[in-house]
C-alpha cells in the first residue's frame, strides 16, 4: 500500500516536529537574520514550538508525514481569525528569553510587511501555506509532495487558491512543479532577505 500522505500534528508531537522544523531551518537565511545572536539560535526549536502550538489553538490544518515527523506543512485559512490570548497559551512570553528580543521585533516587522504584499497579491479567500519544512536526512525523497499535492488537490476541488512565500531560490522551481506561478519578488526593507511569492490558482472551469 502507498504510504499516507500525512497525518494531523497532535500535541504530542510538537516536540518532535519542533526539532524537526529547526533542524531544517537551522542554516536558513531568514533564520540568521531574525535570530543575529548566534548563542540563541540552537533554541530555534523553541520558536517552532511556539508556533506549532498556536497552529493546534488557532484550528489551523497542520500536517506531518508520520510520527517521526520528517516533514512538516501549517495551513492557514485568509479569513481565520487569530486570538492574542492563544498566543500567551502558546508560550508567546517565553520567546525573548529563548531567541532573543530582536527576534520578536525583527519577526513582528517581516509578519507586517508580508502580510500586507499577500493582501495585495494573494485572491481572497486563500489558503497560505505558512510553512513547509522536511528534516535535512529526508529531503529530496518525497517528503514535500507528500505534504502538498493532496491539499491542493483539495484546495482545486475547493476552487480555493493557494499563496506562500519562500526565501530560497531554490523552493521556487519545487513550487512551479507543484503548479505555483512567481508573483513577485521582494526584499525586506532595510535588509537583504529577499523573498519569493508564489500563488497556486485552482484550474478554470471547462
Amino acid at each position: 500500500m502507498p504510504p499516507t500522505p500525512f497525518i494531523p500534528l497532535t500535541p504530542d508531537l510538537v516536540k518532535q516536529a519542533a526539532l524537526s522544523g529547526a533542524d531544517a531551518f537551522a542554516g536558513d537565511v531568514t533564520t540568521l537574520y531574525l535570530i543575529p545572536d548566534p548563542k540563541k539560535r540552537p533554541n530555534l526549536r523553541y520558536a517552532f514550538e511556539y508556533y506549532l502550538r498556536l497552529s493546534l489553538l488557532e484550528n489551523e490544518e497542520a500536517y506531518v508525514t508520520s510520527p517521526k515527523c520528517e516533514g512538516l506543512a501549517i495551513w492557514r485559512r485568509s479569513d481565520a481569525p487569530s486570538s492574542f490570548t492563544n498566543s500567551l497559551r502558546a508560550g508567546w512570553p517565553w520567546l525573548p528569553l529563548r531567541c532573543g528580543w530582536a527576534y520578536l521585533s525583527r519577526d513582528a516587522n517581516t509578519e507586517r510587511h508580508y502580510e500586507k504584499l499577500r493582501r495585495d497579491i494573494a485572491p481572497r479567500p486563500h489558503m497560505y501555506l505558512a510553512l513547509l519544512s522536511v528534516a535535512p536526512d529526508f529531503q529530496r525523497q518525497g517528503f514535500a509532495s507528500r505534504l502538498v499535492r493532496p491539499m491542493l488537490a483539495r484546495l482545486d476541488a475547493e476552487r480555493l487558491p493557494a499563496y506562500l512565500e519562500t526565501q530560497n531560490l531554490r523552493n521556487v522551481a519545487m513550487y512551479e512543479r507543484f503548479g505555483f506561478r512567481l508573483e513577485r519578488e521582494d526584499i525586506l526593507p532595510g535588509t537583504n532577505l529577499r523573498m519569493y511569492l508564489l500563488v497556486h490558482h485552482p484550474p478554470a472551469l471547462p
